[in-house]
């Protein structure tokens, strides 16, 4: 599992860098993975990124379209 984060996260950034409108989309999928991660680890700590990266790539999402 650690394996698909690290590499979902790259890609995110990636994606991110290049503005793609997937970036977003790709990172909250992302994010619930970490959920699942967290959770199954019982790893609570991680909970607080996995809220303020959601909440970014959410706003980022909104912001993108906009700009269109």
């Amino acid at each position: 599992m650690d394996w698909v984060l690290s590499f979902t996260s790259c890609l995110v950034l990636w994606l991110m860098g290049e503005k793609s409108k997937w970036g977003p989309m790709v990172g909250i999928a992302n994010q619930a993975l970490w959920l699942v991660y967290a959770v199954s680890l019982k790893e609570w700590g991680l909970l607080v990124g996995v809220i303020a990266y959601a909440v970014i790539h959410i706003r980022n999402c909104f912001k993108w379209e906009a700009e269109k």
